[in-house]
């Protein structure tokens, strides 16, 4: 029986659409292509996630990456809030799984640069039982460490538990320790809301 739901948070209970954000500055298209590689397409993003680098160490490996940008790339680091934004079914879906008993825990590959810039947003998971970020374990999804480390951590029983989230991948390595999982989409949110 389901006990237990893990929720990842970006396009899953917030929207992460760094496109949009970086289109509100009208920056040129040669000008958006340097920015989108340098920052959001980056290896760098990645090590903010796997908690390798800190908020200003990220920062330094964005502009490194675009030296003749440095003013933009500043401008967008800056604002790097405006990529997240927590949907309207949010507070529906959790309250959904709450009704029925369930303890709520996210499991989300997540920066600290972007979490102090975000953690207004995130305001939500306050409620939940507890959860993981990956700059804080040194590790992200898929790798199976940071599943068990929620595991452990919670003492949640795989076989209770379901989780959501928008990767293949993460939900692929989920399914492999014996967790239910399902690719989210909008359209999930509204099969369980209905």
């Amino acid at each position: 029986m389901i006990d237990t739901v893990i929720f990842d948070l970006g396009k899953v209970l917030v929207e992460y659409d760094w496109e949009s954000y970086l289109k509100q500055f009208c920056f040129d298209e040669k000008t958006f292509q340097v920015l989108a590689d340098a920052i959001f397409l980056s290896e760098a993003w990645i090590l903010g996630d796997q908690g390798a680098v800190t908020p200003e160490e990220w920062l330094q490996c964005f502009l490194q990456n675009a030296p003749h940008n440095e003013k933009e790339v500043r401008q967008v680091f800056e604002g790097l809030a405006g990529c997240i934004h927590k949907f309207p079914y949010t507070d529906r879906l959790i309250a959904h799984f709450r009704e029925k008993g369930c303890r709520i825990y996210y499991l989300s590959n997540y920066s600290e640069g972007l979490y102090e810039m975000t953690k207004e947003e995130l305001g939500f998971i306050n409620s939940f039982d507890g959860g993981v970020f990956s700059y804080k374990e040194k590790c992200i999804k898929p790798e199976e460490k940071i599943y068990k480390t929620l595991l452990t951590r919670y003492n949640i029983k795989p076989e209770n538990a379901i989780f959501f989230d928008d990767r293949p991948e993460n939900v692929e390595a989920a399914k492999m320790l014996g967790i239910q999982g399902v690719v989210f989409t909008p359209e999930v949110a509204e099969e369980y809301l209905g």
